[in-house]
């Protein structure tokens, strides 16, 4: 009974929003996701809404998301994401530093904002620095070339004798990081609000 009272409740807010933003919500493209209940209740509130049945892990703003551990091969759409890049350049003819340039400007940030909100796993980061690596010693050319030096010498820092390469795998340490001195400094932002409210309250995250 409360929770058909609910979905009444949900539907009377959609019809209201519809009202008052002049926006049609298709059902038909809709998908609902539900955490906690049998299959047979997620498909009768799929069936009240007249929306799809939806499996998790869902894609929200590019992003898988889940109510269990994203893996590693969900994390690895990243890669991907790189390597279509590069199939779409021309540019065998670039100098080692034009490549560098690219590198850093490009590829390496294309898991930036991925790594923003997850931990990549190793392989992750080992298939990322495959794909930069073979792009800075051939190109996009097949045919393959000998790799003068380690990779490990081409993401030191320019000071130290590097080529001054993203190490992805520091990124996302600090992209991490950077979420925990939010949630200390309690910004405005309404992420972080929810954050606090749900987890932890009054106390420090330290």
């Amino acid at each position: 009974m409360k929770r058909t009272e609910s979905k009444k409740n949900l539907k009377f807010i959609l019809y209201c929003y519809e009202a008052m933003s002049g926006i049609k919500i298709n059902y038909k493209k809709s998908e609902v996701f539900t955490v906690g209940i049998e299959i047979s209740d997620h498909q009768q509130i799929a069936e009240f809404f007249g929306c799809k049945m939806g499996k998790w892990p869902m894609t929200y703003l590019g992003m898988p998301m889940s109510v269990n551990k994203i893996t590693k091969a969900q994390l690895n759409f990243v890669v991907d994401k790189d390597k279509r890049r590069l199939g779409t350049w021309k540019c065998d003819t670039l100098s080692s530093g034009g490549k560098a340039l690219l590198l850093n400007s490009c590829l390496s940030s294309i898991p930036m904002y991925t790594m923003g909100v997850y931990l990549l796993y190793d392989g992750n980061h080992q298939a990322l620095d495959s794909v930069r690596k073979k792009f800075f010693w051939q190109g996009t050319n097949k045919k393959r070339r000998y790799h003068m030096v380690k990779w490990e010498t081409l993401i030191r820092p320019k000071d130290f004798g590097g080529v001054g390469v993203l190490d992805t795998r520091i990124m996302n340490t600090c992209l991490l990081v950077k979420w925990i001195d939010r949630l200390e400094k309690r910004d405005d932002s309404l992420c972080i609000q929810l954050l606090c409210k749900k987890y932890l309250g009054d106390k420090s995250i330290l």
